[in-house]
């Protein structure tokens, strides 16, 4: 046996949940009365306790049943980033197509000596942006490769008894268990332990009766250390020459001894008779292990993510767009983009007959508001954004676009065959069909609306979920840029397989204050940069009252032209606009007539 002083992993045992009953789990899953969460708290001090064991090469790992099931999973996972290891990662964002692959590149990761054990699921995919951040090393195990367990739940009377094995020898292959040897030692709800499969043995049978007090330094223990702990190696297999069972099976192999103390527990597997009692005649076989890998199947070469695995992917594609005015671009547009979506919702004015006339033929959801006009805006597209967001069925990944835009035939394709991190906004490029005056080159790549590909669930706007839109822009532009940039510039992540083709504008900014500007309404002017002010429209003197709205915080400010130095400044490294730098975002500037 081996100090956990002498290991290079070591496991904090945060949940009894988990989506899956492996046979022979060495967590006991199958067998939990009940299913519970370790307390922050609590995860807090088992971190802490860690203090000086760590070191090059060194993780320190999050395991369970399942952890990313566990309720505070997100708040226990960036705590964890916070007290323990390196920076987050950068990992993960471009979109994978190979989850296994990217899986077993993980395994070999231990930059940042945090590590997560998971089986993925629901509970992944929910923390999906989450874990790509926080966790640098990965052990997958999704139990789809023929992984065989062994028998875990033979104690040691039984096992000599059905043997006839000597004592001495059941010592000696205790003493250089390989699971001791290979694994890991453990912290759990009840306490510390110099093994993880006796930490699971002692809080099932014996409410953590053998643990040790965690507290700084305790994994300094010597096997001479390790006390009435290693009594609970008497309840274990796992040392001795034994059966194995098919983890798809979920029927352990147990002996009578623990027959009965899983009958006391009021085991749910017990009552359900998902198990097989220990019969050396019939449970003759050995499994051999000499690696850490053994368990996903194949004799170590199996597949982490099982062929066809998709709790990964996408679960659905919705899309988004607005129409006021766009009658005939959308007649083009509509029955072209629709097929690529599980749900279309197409907002509009409650006088565009011809938009709510053609949603209506193709069979998209149709939504009627006429807020974009509302407190003199011109066209406020933030809110029938909004609006439309709002009429979202259990949504999961979402398109942006725009009436005047055709989308690749291939995007639904591309992007339920790949892995998408919530945490990022995607893009592609958009191609003019005719040269817009004044725009050149006729091919864009930004994150603007024709395109933005995002999920509800980004930790930078799922808080203001479905109103996740900025109202107080007047116009249609400025609103993506706001949009973008509530993401961090290096989730912002261009993908040029799925280029759009756009029914081009005859000049920039035609129509960003409706196809049909009313005189009276905020309209937009152009835009203030660090370069100084633009205009599309073209106006030869500004007018003497403007409305500035910055597209970072979404801060607006009526002020008169001549003060506006008082409000805007420039910085080494962009603009200020009341008292907060905008870095690279620029201000909406509108004006009143």
């Amino acid at each position: 046996m081996r100090s956990p002083a002498d290991m290079d992993i070591v496991q904090i045992d945060i949940s009894t949940k988990c989506h899956l009953n492996c046979s022979n789990c060495t967590r006991l899953i199958a067998h939990q009365p009940s299913r519970d969460d370790m307390a922050l708290q609590t995860f807090e001090t088992a971190v802490n306790s860690m203090q000086g064991w760590n070191g090059p090469n060194k993780v320190l790992g999050i395991i369970a049943g399942e952890p990313t099931l566990h309720t505070s999973f997100e708040k226990i996972s960036w705590r964890f980033a916070e007290l323990w290891g390196g920076p987050t990662s950068n990992e993960g964002k471009m979109p994978i197509r190979d989850f296994n692959e990217f899986a077993s590149q993980r395994l070999f990761d231990r930059g940042n000596g945090r590590g997560l054990w998971t089986s993925l699921g629901a509970g992944f995919y929910k923390h999906y942006e989450t874990v790509m951040a926080v966790y640098g090393h990965w052990n997958t195990n999704t139990h789809e490769s023929a992984g065989y367990h062994q028998a875990l739940l033979v104690s040691r009377a039984d096992y000599i008894k059905a043997t006839g094995m000597s004592e001495e020898l059941w010592v000696q292959n205790r003493d250089d268990c390989w699971v001791q040897k290979l694994w890991s030692a453990s912290i759990n709800d009840r306490g510390a332990y110099f093994c993880e499969v006796a930490a699971a043995i002692d809080r099932l049978y014996f409410g953590g009766k053998h643990a040790w007090p965690v507290e700084h330094g305790w994994w300094q223990r010597k096997p001479e250390d390790f006390g009435s702990q290693l009594d609970l190696c008497n309840y274990c297999g796992l040392a001795q020459p034994g059966p194995s069972q098919l983890d798809l099976l979920e029927r352990d192999i147990i002996s009578d001894e623990h027959l009965a103390l899983l009958k006391k527990i009021g085991s749910p597997a017990i009552k359900k008779d998902k198990y097989e009692l220990f019969n050396r005649t019939d449970h003759v076989e050995q499994r051999k292990v000499d690696t850490r890998d053994n368990y996903i199947g194949g004799g170590g070469a199996g597949r982490r993510v099982g062929i066809g695995h998709k709790s990964t992917k996408p679960k659905k594609l919705s899309c988004v767009l607005v129409s006021v005015g766009y009658g005939e671009d959308l007649a083009e547009t509509l029955p072209r983009n629709i097929g690529l979506f599980d749900e279309m919702v197409v907002v509009t004015s409650s006088t565009d007959e011809r938009t709510q006339a053609l949603v209506k033929e193709h069979g998209a959801k149709l939504v009627i508001s006429d807020r974009c006009f509302d407190e003199d805006h011109a066209f406020n597209k933030g809110r029938m954004l909004n609006d439309g967001l709002a009429a979202l069925t259990s949504p999961d990944w979402i398109i942006l676009t725009d009436a005047d835009i055709i989308l690749n035939p291939d995007t639904r394709d591309l992007i339920f065959s790949h892995s998408w991190n919530p945490g990022c906004l995607y893009f592609t490029e958009r191609m003019d069909r005719t040269v817009t005056e004044g725009q050149s080159p006729s091919v864009n790549m930004e994150p603007n609306g024709y395109f933005q590909m995002f999920n509800p669930k980004a930790l930078a706007i799922r808080d203001r979920w479905p109103q996740v839109m900025s109202e107080e822009f007047c116009s249609a532009g400025g609103i993506d840029t706001w949009f973008c940039q509530q993401w961090k510039r290096e989730n912002l992540i261009g993908i040029k397989d799925f280029a759009v083709e756009h029914l081009s504008s005859r000049f920039l900014g035609e129509n960003w204050n409706g196809v049909t500007p009313q005189t009276g309404k905020w309209r937009q002017l152009g835009i203030l940069t660090t370069g100084g002010f633009s205009t599309f429209l073209k106006m030869t003197t500004l007018p003497d009252v403007i409305k500035l709205t910055d597209t970072l915080f979404g801060q607006s400010k009526i002020i008169e032209t001549k003060d506006v130095n008082e409000h805007v400044r420039v910085l080494p490294d962009g603009l200020e606009f009341m008292g907060k730098p905008l870095g690279r975002s620029h201000i909406h500037v509108a004006f009143k007539d």
